[in-house]
């Protein structure tokens, strides 16, 4: 069975059972802390957005220097070895080699950002379309048979809403093959072109993967920190507004991503080479 394409609409029930979920299932400290998440994750993003790919070699070095400083916490404790020594030691090995190998990282992370793109589409064409059905049979099977023409009784409706994400995904997986029996080969193969495909433009065009996955994903930090603090300014206006108005919210990121892009090409531009002088005429 092969579904009709996506529209916007189908969309928000996704949004809703995800906001249903974090409502539901997330710490009571973390929904306390979500302006301040909200507000370091704009801050981040605009962060990202204009200097990402400027800083990335160093913030990578950085990165996996930290790593290789635990690692070298681990070996002496293992080992016996005086600890400022390992640590000093395993920061500046793994930094040196991250340092070194960083356009097979920036490879490694075009290729995550290429296959999730790939499969965000696909998902959004080839999965998308099914929530809504599969929204009205799981209603159903929480529903007894004798009262299936009848409101729900309230335990029915608390099984219903208390089901956690991970329950979620598996019934909507298992209800997904049924509707689509190529949907499991599909992704896998993909998935897997969309990976060495965004490895080799990685590798080859360094500069212009940066600039591209750092723009996206801080695009992605500020309008997912703006449209947090709007959603808990506004609450269900914000959530009306948007379902109403979805292109002016796609107007709006889209403006932001064309400015990440512009101002990131101009700050990695590199500097012109510095040719010996010579006299005119000679």
């Amino acid at each position: 069975m092969i579904a009709q394409s996506a529209t916007v609409a189908d969309l928000f029930p996704v949004l809703e059972q995800a906001r249903v979920f974090y409502v539901q299932h997330a710490p009571a400290r973390l929904v306390d802390e979500t302006v301040p998440a909200a507000i370091l994750c704009l801050l981040l993003g605009i962060g990202v957005s204009v200097l990402g790919a400027r800083f990335a070699r160093f913030a990578a070095t950085l990165a996996f220097a930290g790593l290789g400083a635990g690692v070298g916490h681990l070996f002496a404790r293992e080992s016996g070895f005086p600890s400022p020594l390992c640590v000093a030691g395993g920061a500046l090995l793994v930094g040196t080699v991250a340092y070194q190998t960083f356009r097979m990282w920036v490879g490694v992370a075009t290729a995550v950002f290429l296959a999730s793109v790939s499969l965000g589409v696909f998902g959004y064409e080839r999965v998308l379309p099914h929530v809504a059905a599969f929204q009205d049979t799981t209603a159903q099977a929480y529903t007894s048979p004798e009262a299936m023409f009848a409101p729900p009784t309230p335990s029915e409706q608390e099984a219903y809403l208390r089901r956690t994400p991970d329950q979620w995904v598996a019934e909507f997986w298992a209800f997904l093959k049924q509707q689509d029996k190529n949907i499991e080969p599909n992704v896998r193969s993909l998935t897997l072109a969309a990976l060495l495909t965004g490895l080799c433009i990685g590798v080859v065009a360094m500069r212009w993967s940066l600039i591209l996955v750092t723009s996206l994903l801080g695009t992605a930090f500020v309008a997912t920190g703006l449209g947090t603090l709007l959603g808990v300014a506004a609450k269900d206006q914000f959530y009306q507004a948007f379902e109403q108005h979805p292109g002016v919210v796609g107007l709006a990121v889209g403006g932001f991503l064309l400015t990440s892009l512009i101002l990131q090409t101009m700050l990695t531009r590199a500097a012109p080479a510095k040719g010996p002088k010579t006299k005119p005429g000679t």
